[in-house]
């Protein structure tokens, strides 16, 4: 190589690196070239050295790669480490999400990893600024850790009892102010009913029932805290049904809720934990992530999900003749006829198809919150608040909600670190009366004639008296003057304190609080209903209630983390608890009210008081050992001793153990791994939990004294003259009284396969529960009615499936879909001797009882006579016969039910659905039935009821025998068939199948594209979705209402319907925006 101006000195452009390696290419390839007119020529310039050879060979050509990261909100996710597959380039993002940077690879791979996300692949796009969604650690992805029972962290791997999850994105899928139902359909093992109408909490069982008379409700544990969860139920007689209280919580705070079914998942928490835990993790600042605004809004709007379906032919009278005072709609065809209505006045006879639809309205739901996250090297914060206003379908129901949440943490040192969490809620509200009073104004209005213009037509005369016909107040009466006002401020929280003593040896101390008050008051004006079951049903009413509660927890644990031989690990975790249950309730009811309208107590006739202190105190140590070889198999020993001071002092100590074993097979035999089978785990597990009783049921204590002559009552009330007067309560206390045990025993199998696009769980349990806790009858001789005692056993067995897909796994479009199938059934073995059934709520007949040797809570009542071969027997007019005495007449419990999601994911686009089935279960409708009874269902007029003479036709006959046993053959009016002396003679009759399948929830989201927000630095993500909840039901067998309505509220009493409580369809749209 030789210079064209050899005298001349190089340009320093020659110099440069790009340049000189240029040269030293060049050199290099000279020396290698068998041809020598192959060799570069260089041409002498000014500024640049230019050459005809391809100097590509040597040094790879780059592209620069950008994009964005952003979490499933839209929010920008900093700090995390992007590398192209296989090579050291990559960088990592920046405060906004984004990153850039230049690779020698522009077909290749980006591995994205942040220590609260999980690990994700994205081929290279240059084509284009990438925007990649990361999604949180998975809660399917079998190597994940996991929280069980006091913070304690586990690896699911390694996990000998399952753990169901649900994380905050599928919370927020179609948003609901109660928390618990959006785990309807959901999870299998867990069953959610509600008892519809407004604001109304959800009924959870886990795994069937484990008590007789008890709460089967779980226990609620919030960021380590055990939460309230009193409320929700409804008697016969109050006619209002209250929210539970854990629908205090903003769901927009939560970050997942876990499931812990098992004995051996749920020993620690020992007597509280017979009815399985659900624990709530709450949001927190994600770390590496600076400083972050969300705002949030969600609107919905409600309809009737079902409404029952009228007759519009017939007008207001019985037996085809026009009777304007009657309730039925069994009168002549509506044609036009002139007739004279209840008020006097000549109308002509028409149909009023809207009266019910004008009594409700659209409920409205509108939930907002605003929350402020933010972390730095030793310290992360989130505060939030929420407000949630909601309207019932019908216009006196109201509530509204105001949340404040905190949750932040810091680290003093390297090992000691403190944190908080602590939420204040405000909760007012408002609800009519429900149920089967005659005050609920919609019982009355399904039922008004048909004729009858319930709208137009006035209700109240000049002094507010009541103008209507019939034994029950009028709808809009019943709306304007019957008030249920309640107030709840509640505090619940935590300061946790954690130390590092080792890296491998932590002390961690929680305390914490769950105070709350609620004032409550009712008002009854005087009204006309005579069938009420309240006292104040007609003469009016008020009731003032404060209750008042503050229940203290702690507990301290210290855990051990550390490898003891060369293949072995140990867990070990030690601790304490220390509860102290506080609660005051004061209530004051006035009766006969004086002045119409004015609720205060001194304007009624009479007035008393009552109130109650309930104080209990529980300590409890306990135990968790696990040894794991290699990770694919472990040994978990766990045990609880509780010292309870509802218990007399021989029995106080009570003592829980379990044991848990797993085993990875396709870790411990490699061989059976292959490209369909990548994990393979069978567990077994048997765990022992209890259930204490309530305060004061161990003494024999003093009520109020009254005296009766045998006839009336109540003669005389103390105090009385001045004097104070008490007798021995009726229920006699019992000193030996000892804890419900639980054992459970559980086996279970989980599978992955190709690689995690197939998996599944299954379990199969038995549990037993013995020594329960509920009233007998008392011999007549001690003085007493009944005694609280231990006596008889229930058992439940059970079989739990979860199976994952992901049929489709696409660069731009994904599809998850779930199944889970819960079925389980739970026997009364035994009652107490000389108890041969427990009615657990209900009426007189029908109610809902515990019969030893019959399924958990069977609906009993009178039933249609049949002779030994099951053929109902008819008498002379025809009509049905019923029995005298009562018997099981249907089964609440369904056979199984069936949950199916399904997630479809295109670019930012994501569409949701989730249907839920239950497959048998009977419920007795009284609505239904007295919608029939009435003549205004539709099914009323399917034949014409009046030929074309003017005769009732009989088109109906019931199938059966006289008692002679021929055939009947006789035919009745429709009117005769639906009445109380033919189909509902009997209770039996208003049993029916509450089989459905239900579209529970479908959602519509979709998240701007980063470049929209480009150009401005405020809004940095924004997520947008259409979403509804109940939006289609089919009930094959039960028509006009939801099957899944139950009278008796949040209890252990399911399967009445009485007083048509519907629930609404939901559809909203909601935003979030992250700034």
């Amino acid at each position: 190589m030789s210079w064209n101006k050899p005298n001349d000195v190089p340009n320093i452009n020659y110099l440069k690196p790009m340049n000189l390696l240029k040269l030293v290419l060049c050199s290099s390839s000279i020396l290698f070239m068998a041809n020598a007119e192959a060799a570069p020529h260089y041409l002498w310039k000014t500024d640049k050295i230019e050459s005809n050879l391809d100097y590509s060979f040597g040094l790879p050509q780059q592209t620069t790669v950008k994009g964005v990261l952003v979490d499933e909100q839209g929010a920008p996710v900093p700090n995390a480490s992007i590398l192209v597959k296989g090579t050291n380039e990559g960088s990592k993002s920046d405060d906004q999400g984004r990153f850039s940077f230049q690779t020698t690879k522009p077909k290749g791979v980006l591995v994205i990893s942040h220590m609260s996300y999980a690990t994700t692949e994205m081929p290279i796009n240059t084509a284009t600024q990438m925007r990649i969604v990361l999604k949180e650690n998975s809660s399917t992805d079998i190597e994940e850790v996991v929280v069980t029972s006091f913070g304690i962290k586990r690896d699911r791997k390694t996990l000998g009892y399952g753990v169901a999850e649900v994380k905050a994105d599928e919370l927020s899928k179609s948003p609901t102010p109660d928390v618990t139902n959006a785990l309807a359909g959901r999870l299998s093992g867990v069953q959610v009913s509600g008892s519809g109408g407004g604001f109304a909490g959800s009924n959870i069982t886990i795994r069937g029932f484990s008590t007789f008379t008890g709460s089967n409700q779980p226990l609620y544990v919030v960021d380590g805290i055990p939460l309230d969860n009193s409320g929700g139920g409804n008697s016969v007689n109050s006619g209002v049904v209250n929210s539970s209280r854990i629908s205090d919580i903003n769901p927009q705070d939560i970050e997942s809720m876990s499931v812990l079914k098992g004995a051996a998942a749920t020993v620690l928490y020992g007597s509280r934990a017979a009815s399985g835990v659900i624990l709530i993790t709450t949001k927190k600042a994600k770390k590496g992530i600076k400083n972050q605004i969300s705002v949030g809004t969600n609107t919905g709007v409600g309809m009737v999900s079902r409404m029952p379906a009228f007759q519009n032919e017939y007008a207001q009278g019985s037996n085809g003749n026009y009777n304007n005072s009657v309730t039925g709609s069994w009168g002549p065809k509506i044609a036009g006829q002139e007739v004279t209505n209840w008020f006097g006045d000549k109308e002509n006879l028409q149909a009023y198809p809207d009266n019910i639809n004008d009594i409700l309205q659209n409920s409205v739901s509108s939930v907002n919150d605003l929350s402020f996250t933010g972390s730095g090297e030793k310290y992360d914060y989130r505060v939030s608040y929420g407000y949630t206003v909601e309207t019932g379908l019908l216009p006196s129901n109201k509530l509204t909600r105001n949340n404040i949440s905190v949750n932040a943490s810091t680290d003093l040192t390297d090992k000691f670190k403190v944190g908080t969490s602590f939420s204040y809620v405000n909760n007012v509200s408002n609800r009519t009366q429900a149920g089967n009073q005659g005050a609920n104004p919609l019982w009355r209005g399904i039922y008004t004639p048909r004729s009858y213009d319930l709208t137009n037509m006035p209700f109240k005369d000049a002094e507010g008296n009541q103008l209507w016909f019939a034994p029950e107040d009028h709808p809009y009466w019943s709306i304007e003057n019957i008030r249920n006002n309640n107030e709840v401020n509640r505090f619940y929280g935590n300061i946790n304190l954690k130390y590092d003593f080792l890296d491998w040896l932590t002390a961690d101390l929680k305390v914490g609080a769950d105070v709350f008050s609620m004032v409550s008051k009712g008002f009854d004006n005087k009204g006309i209903r005579s069938n009420g079951n309240t006292s104040s049903a007609g003469a009016g009413g008020v009731q003032d209630r404060n209750v008042s509660m503050k229940n203290i927890n702690s507990y301290f644990t210290v855990t051990a983390n550390k490898k003891v031989f060369e293949n072995w690990n140990l867990i070990a975790t030690v601790g304490n608890e220390i509860i102290a249950n506080n609660r005051n309730t004061l209530q004051s009811t006035g009766l006969g009210i004086v002045l119409p309208n004015f609720d205060n107590q001194s304007n009624f006739l009479t007035f008393n008081t009552s109130g109650n202190i309930n104080q209990n105190r529980q300590v409890g140590v306990f135990a968790d050992v696990v040894m794991d070889y290699k990770s694919y198999l472990s040994l978990n020993v766990k045990a609880r001793n509780d010292f309870s001071s509802t218990l007399s002092k021989g029995n106080q100590s009570i003592f829980y153990p379990a044991a848990a074993v797993s085993l990875v097979l396709t870790d411990a035999f490699p061989s059976l791994k292959s490209n369909v089978l990548t994990m393979a785990k069978v567990r077994a597990n048997v765990g022992e939990v209890g259930k204490g009783t309530e305060p004061y049921a161990t003494n024999t204590y003093f009520g109020r004294a009254s005296a009766s002559d045998g006839f009336v009552s109540t003669l005389v009330s103390f105090p009385y003259n001045g004097l104070a007067g008490y007798t021995l309560n009726n229920s006699a206390g019992n000193n030996d009284l000892r804890p419900e045990f639980t054992r459970e025993y559980e086996l279970g199998l989980d599978l992955s396969l190709y690689n995690g696009r197939i998996s599944f769980e299954g379990s199969v349990y038995e549990r037993d529960t013995r020594n329960l806790i509920f009233a007998v009858p008392a011999p007549s001789s001690s003085g007493f009615t009944s005694m609280v005692t231990n006596a008889g056993s229930l058992s439940t067995k059970g079989i739990e499936l979860m199976l994952n897909l992901v049929p489709v796994q696409k660069e731009n479009f994904t599809w998850r879909s779930g199944f889970n199938f819960t079925k389980f059934k739970s026997i009364v073995e035994e009652l107490a001797p000389g108890v041969s059934n427990i009615s657990i709520g209900g009426f007189t007949s029908p109610n809902i009882r515990l019969v030893a040797g019959q399924e958990y809570g069977q609906i009993w009542s009178n039933a249609y006579q049949r002779d030994d071969q099951g053929r109902m027997i008819i008498n002379a007019n025809g009509l049905p016969k019923p029995t005298t005495s009562v018997q099981k007449v249907g089964n609440p419990n369904p056979k199984f039910n069936l949950g199916w999601t399904n997630d479809f994911n295109y670019k930012d686009f994501t569409l949701s659905f989730l249907v839920d089935f239950k497959y048998k279960g009977d419920v007795m409708s009284r609505t239904i039935g007295d919608l029939r009874i009435q003549g205004v269902a539709e099914e009323t007029a399917e034949f014409e009821r009046i030929d074309g003479s003017g005769n009732v036709t009989k088109p109906y006959i019931f199938e059966g025998v006289l008692e002679n046993g021929s055939p009947n053959t006789t035919y009745v009016s429709a009117q005769q068939y639906y009445s109380l002396q033919g189909k509902y003679v009997a209770w039996e009759g208003y049993v029916l199948d509450g089989t459905f399948v239900k579209l529970r929830e479908a959602n519509i989201s979709y998240k701007l594209p980063t470049k929209w927000l480009e150009g401005q630095n405020f809004i940095k993500g924004v997520n947008i979705s259409v979403y509804g909840r109940n939006l289609l039901t089919y009930a094959p067998n039960f028509p006009h209402l939801d099957p899944e309505q139950n009278l008796l509220g949040i209890s252990n009493a399911r399967g009445l319907e009485f007083g048509f409580s519907p629930t609404p369809r939901t559809i909203g749209g909601s935003v979030r925006f992250s700034l």
